[in-house]
């Protein structure tokens, strides 16, 4: 008997099961038929779990980083995919929630449609039944139920008027759906924000550049009223120019609807900060002289998901051959090529554009450089004609600058919306553009701070003071730190300064820009 007991222990160890000393692919019985870092799953000897869908469909990855079968049947409650025995999801169950606030939600049969993580306009068109923020969303409980790059967070669920739930979304970057409008005037729309996104931005364009588009109200997921569209003078009884102007300064949110496209960017100030939920917003078009318009809106959304650091700037350079200003950048051409060596900019523009946002805690990234030929009518560029040049950028993560010869009217030397579409690349206002005629009379360092203010206009920043403040003393900033120094860099003065309060850098460390 000793001799066959023997024989079983060897043809077992032979076989890579119970010892302990299992590797991957070997059989077992048990978790303890395998080596350290592994796991006994259907069988097979496999790596521990840090993720739940590591497991396959239908388990859980418990915190030891083993795998286990769920048991959750059809209508059984649930908070998360993996409480879901397989061939079933874990989906909401209308608008009814818990004693926390969170939607309620139960086991159902899985969809024959997308799986987490896939663009979606519906829920059905999701496996899971659940479409949040342009995208298939699991429920969760933890990070460790979503799938690798993602995050368990509260999400609010528009269909449900806000409510949130726990879902799986990126932990970083920036997230960016569309959101139908049905009719051109006053539809009110609903923006979802998860209760850890950084900034939102809204961007609303119409096709007809004649009429004006962007939001009539803003209100926030508490209810609080943020905006309301500044009345239209020689419209409305009792408005001109100073009273409208007295109403957009008075509002805890900066924002105008403009002619073809416009942003919104929340928050404008960290005294109203971002909150998690669904932001009701009355979106509409104007005719040029504010009456109602006749273009329906289209919208996208955009939030930004985590803290970030770099900005990349990406410049590019149209036909400055024989500029009447080339003594400041060396009696040559300035282009792409000129730019990635010369010190004058590299040293004396960069390194105050480095310096600038340094101040932000903000570093800058590895620029890019090109060249944009065969766009002659765009060298010398007209004000009217900006949205055709920055519809040609292409990044999704930092700010295009694009060099021309000159700006028109006579005088504008920079120009750029603000705030802008940031990680939106592509559309009218897409970029800022810089004239470089303004280097006959100006240096290098004196066009970084040109530069410099313009990039913290379209990451979300206003002028700290207007130069009509002392007839009207509330047109200022929202941000309260921020007093009416000249020596800061939102001063509306060509050669102001470059100090940043800590209002105004938090609200430029939040910017879907940085990367």
């Amino acid at each position: 008997m000793w001799q066959r007991s023997l024989s079983a222990i060897v043809l077992v160890m032979l076989a890579g099961c119970p010892g302990g000393g299992g590797e991957i692919g070997d059989t077992c019985d048990q978790h303890s038929d395998c080596g350290a870092n592994l796991q006994c799953v259907s069988g097979t000897c496999l790596p521990r779990c840090q993720r739940a869908p590591e497991c396959g469909d239908g388990f859980l990855c418990d915190g030891d980083g083993l795998c286990h079968l769920a048991t959750g049947q059809a209508g059984d409650k649930c908070t998360s995919e993996v409480q879901c025995a397989p061939g079933l999801s874990c989906q909401i169950d209308g608008d009814a929630t818990d004693a926390d606030g969170n939607l309620l939600a139960s086991c159902t049969a899985q969809n024959p449609a997308r799986p987490a993580g896939s663009a979606c306009d519906a829920d059905a068109d999701c496996r899971n039944g659940t479409c949040a923020l342009g995208r298939c969303v699991d429920l969760c409980s933890a990070t460790r139920d979503c799938g690798s790059g993602t995050s368990c967070m509260g999400v609010p669920r528009v269909e449900a008027d806000g409510a949130m739930f726990q879902g799986c979304l990126p932990a970083t970057g920036s997230i960016a759906w569309t959101i139908p409008v049905a009719s051109p005037t006053s539809d009110t729309i609903l923006v979802a924000v998860p209760d850890v996104a950084r900034s939102a931005t809204v961007v609303f364009a119409v096709d007809d550049p004649s009429q004006r588009v962007g939001a009539r109200t803003v209100a926030s997921p508490s209810g609080q009223p943020l905006y309301t569209k500044p009345c239209e003078p020689g419209l409305q009884p009792g408005c001109d120019a100073v009273v409208a102007e007295d109403q957009y300064h008075a509002q805890p949110l900066r924002h105008l609807p403009e002619y073809g496209q416009a942003v919104l960017q929340l928050p404008s100030s960290p005294s109203v900060p971002l909150e998690p939920g669904a932001y009701r917003i009355n979106v509409s078009s104007f005719r040029a002289n504010g009456a109602a318009g006749t273009a329906i809106p289209r919208v996208t959304a955009l939030v930004k998901m985590d803290a970030a650091f770099f900005l990349d700037l990406h410049f590019h350079f149209l036909n400055l051959e024989d500029h009447p200003c080339e003594a400041a950048f060396g009696d040559t051409t300035l282009d792409a090529n000129a730019a990635r060596t010369a010190a004058f900019f590299q040293t004396e523009f960069l390194g105050a554009l480095r310096t600038i946002f340094a101040g932000a805690e903000i570093s800058l990234g590895t620029p890019t450089y090109d060249d944009i030929t065969g766009k002659a009518d765009l060298d010398g560029l007209a004000i009217e004609n900006v949205g055709s040049l920055l519809s040609l950028g292409t990044a999704k993560t930092g700010i295009d600058v694009f060099f021309v010869r000159t700006l028109s009217p006579a005088g504008l030397q920079a120009l750029g919306p603000n705030p802008g579409p940031g990680g939106l690349p592509g559309t009218p206002q897409s970029g800022i553009v810089i004239g470089i005629d303004t280097l006959c009379y100006r240096t290098w360092t004196q066009l970084a701070r040109l530069t410099g203010h313009e990039l913290a206009r379209y990451m979300g920043l206003y002028h700290n003071v207007e130069l009509e403040v002392t007839e009207h003393p509330t047109w200022r900033d929202p941000i309260a730190d921020s007093d009416d120094s000249k020596d800061n860099l939102m001063f509306f003065a060509e050669l102001g300064g470059v100090v940043l309060s800590s209002g105004q850098q938090e609200i430029l460390k939040r910017s879907a820009v940085l990367r």
